[in-house]
């Protein structure tokens, strides 16, 4: 277990974040959660929350001025790279150990999930090569697509039309359940030495498709779910009357055509590496899930 202070948690109030504070808590490690609005903050053992503005370094001061080790995940706004730099800066300033950085599969050019397009890769890759060159011990995770996306529209037309709605044709990807992600953002920010100086891709432990999500929902829900395979043109108009921001529309349609094109199928060993176990399936993740889908 790290010995190098407080471990503080930036988005500590999202899906990951939450996850990622329930291990530390649980293993009663003192740590620091980092929200911009107080009243969201969840109250756990050992887990102290701090209102903090991650655009304003002087409000960050306060939070890493006794070190330790952080964990840097933030929401893709107009200010997202500057915002991170903020965070990397003032760690790097006050002694920080190490930092763990949530990224993404899309950023690097020699990456299975590379997106050359994509505004989400590039600001990750911004950030990623800031912090390489800003002298703190580092660790940085680059997710596959979450299993976790599918609870919100997917599982909506699954549970009122037994469909699936996609632009992904045949196209195969290892999706991710987050609680793998958590789990081992926490492994690395207890064991950092173990990790320092290396990125991993994160995946699931098996590429499907969407006929393939179909076919196991079908299973376990005991209810026949089909698989509609939209054209890009399709699924960019559907995406526009459920009126998602253009940036978001971008993103997803350029995920969809790498996975198209069949360029997305690869399976990263690093989460069975880390934790010692296989990567959580697309049907353990549907039966833990079970009341979205059926």
């Amino acid at each position: 277990m790290t010995k190098s202070g407080n471990i503080t948690v930036f988005g500590a109030t999202g899906n990951i974040g939450i996850e990622l504070l329930h291990h530390l808590s649980k293993a009663q490690l003192s740590t620091v959660a980092v929200t911009r609005d107080i009243n969201k903050a969840k109250p756990m053992d050992n887990v102290r929350w701090i209102e903090a503005d991650i655009t304003d370094q002087a409000s960050l001061q306060n939070v890493l001025k006794h070190g330790g080790t952080v964990f840097l995940l933030s929401g893709h706004g107009p200010a997202f790279v500057q915002q991170q730099k903020n965070v990397i800066e003032v760690a790097a300033a006050y002694g920080v150990h190490h930092l763990v950085k949530l990224s993404s599969g899309a950023v690097a050019q020699d990456s299975p999930f590379y997106i050359p397009d994509s505004f989400i890769g590039k600001a990750h890759g911004e950030v990623e090569q800031f912090l390489k060159s800003s002298g703190l011990n580092w660790t940085i995770l680059q997710p596959n697509a979450f299993m976790q996306n599918w609870l919100g529209d997917l599982a909506v037309t699954v549970k009122q039309e037994h469909k699936i709605y996609e632009a992904t044709a045949e196209g195969k990807r290892a999706y991710i359940d987050l609680r793998d992600i958590s789990e081992v953002a926490f492994k690395v920010l207890t064991e950092p030495e173990k990790h320092a100086g290396k990125t991993y891709l994160l995946t699931g432990q098996e590429a499907v498709n969407f006929y393939d999500v179909a076919e196991i929902i079908s299973e376990v829900t005991g209810k026949e779910t089909g698989f509609t395979a939209l054209s890009i043109a399709g699924a960019r108009e559907r995406l526009e009357k459920k009126g998602l921001p253009l940036i978001a529309i971008q993103s997803i349609l350029a995920y969809a055509e790498a996975q198209r094109e069949g360029k997305t199928a690869y399976v990263s060993d690093a989460v069975s590496t880390i934790l010692k176990r296989p990567a959580r399936s697309v049907q353990s993740f549907v039966e833990d899930h079970l009341a979205y889908f059926r």
